[in-house]
């Protein structure tokens, strides 16, 4: 994970060098928004969602999440993971998690698929989990 994690970044910052003369640029993704991306096979998209506004990426995230039902499972027990072993969540995990339950709240859910109830039963619960920074929670990943 931490292999597709530095090649995300490596590709943000190629993105990042050669969009320097664009009139549109991007941003650096935030590390939440990568590891995500990481967590749920789509490293890929990094150089996408640089190009995203950088105060919409948690909305496209979960919209991705939302009508990939494959990349919601990965997400899901990553987010788990995190609260088994560093008793907390990010707070961009928890946010992006938010954003998949207000999805399948509103008019856009009749365009996908709802996971069963028991699982946004559970993406609800992982809302209200303690939240920790996400240097705190890789520093406990290591130690587990």
């Amino acid at each position: 994970m931490i292999k597709r994690l530095a090649l995300a970044a490596l590709t943000m910052s190629l993105a990042a060098s050669a969009r320097a003369d664009s009139p549109q640029g991007g941003h650096i993704l935030e590390l939440g928004c990568l590891e995500a991306l990481v967590a749920v096979d789509q490293a890929r998209l990094a150089g996408v969602f640089a190009f995203i506004p950088e105060k919409d990426t948690l909305s496209a995230f979960a919209d991705l999440l939302a009508r990939d039902p494959a990349a919601l499972k990965k997400y899901v027990a990553k987010v788990e993971a995190d609260l088994k072993g560093a008793f907390g969540i990010s707070q961009w995990d928890r946010d992006a998690l938010v954003g998949v339950i207000t999805l399948y709240g509103s008019p856009l859910a009749d365009t996908f698929s709802k996971p069963a109830p028991k699982v946004v039963t559970r993406i609800s619960e992982l809302t209200q989990a303690p939240v920790l920074p996400l240097e705190q929670i890789t520093a406990r990943r290591k130690k587990a």
